[in-house]
């Protein structure tokens, strides 16, 4: 997904490509907007810390960044600030290994932060911190909603989200029309594989998953994102590799791994609390 949005964010401002991104997405979803009454409120907070929220800020900071690696390995910091949240919000309990994980995770973002190369990219590192406290959040609040089926959960964030951000961008951003009609098809395909592929697909396949897998075992697959994201960056983008970046990174990934597999132990009886 930061692959294929850095490539469309070359032809379109980041609040419209956002903003179209998840119109396509209400198109395609519309269907699946039937709830009861009483969870309506609920998804229309969770449409905008989710849609509007974390997609304005992610997509602010991959036009900012120079390195898309160093923002899709930052992302991964959403897992840490949802236990935090967690703590604070849910009064959840949090025992010291799990505690170490999210040190172990800020220590690698204090380390890219750090890094000379990355101080150009600065800017972009905070949106992206702001992209996964919206993130952070959001996952709180869709733990407090209960069961529902996961399109269900991307269709509210398209109808909050498309309206927000098209109207925020008639409003900050120029030349709509004459962007649009210049795009090649190549940032037109970008848009449609974030706004397909990235919510539709992969969360139809997260579903599936979860159906048959415990949530911990699921979660750690995600640590592949940003791997996939380093190697496209380079391969592609021509992102820099650097010791911080590498580093730092790996900080991250291990801090969010332990984390999880402190959760999937907790998740099996007769552990201790950790």
């Amino acid at each position: 997904m930061y692959i294929a949005a850095s490539i469309g964010l070359e032809e379109f401002p980041p609040i419209l490509f956002t903003g179209i991104r998840f119109l396509l997405l209400f198109v395609c979803l519309w269907h699946f907007l039937r709830v009861p009454a009483e969870k309506v409120k609920p998804l229309l907070k969770i449409g905008f810390y989710m849609g509007a929220g974390m997609y304005t800020t992610l997509y602010l900071a991959l036009a900012l960044a120079d390195n898309t690696a160093s923002i899709a390995i930052f992302s991964k910091l959403e897992v840490p600030f949802a236990i935090i949240l967690g703590v604070v919000l849910l009064k959840e309990k949090i025992g010291v290994r799990r505690i170490s994980g999210v040190a172990i995770a800020m220590l690698g973002a204090m380390i890219i932060s750090f890094d000379p190369s990355a101080f150009d990219d600065l800017p972009a590192l905070m949106w992206t911190v702001a992209s996964c406290a919206f993130a952070a959040y959001g996952m709180i609040k869709i733990r407090e909603l209960g069961a529902i089926h996961p399109l269900t959960i991307a269709a509210w964030v398209s109808v909050v989200s498309a309206p927000v951000l098209l109207l925020i961008s008639a409003a900050f951003e120029k030349d709509h029309l004459v962007i649009m009609q210049q795009a090649s098809w190549i940032g037109w395909s970008a848009m449609a594989y974030t706004g397909i592929m990235s919510s539709i697909v992969a969360n139809s396949g997260l579903y599936f998953l979860l159906q048959r897998y415990p949530v911990s075992q699921v979660a750690v697959y995600s640590l592949l994102s940003p791997v996939f994201a380093v190697i496209g960056g380079v391969l592609l983008l021509e992102d820099r590799l650097t010791f911080g970046l590498v580093s730092g990174g790996l900080l991250i990934l291990i801090g969010v791994g332990w984390i999880h597999y402190r959760s999937l132990s907790l998740a099996q009886p007769n552990k201790s609390t950790g």
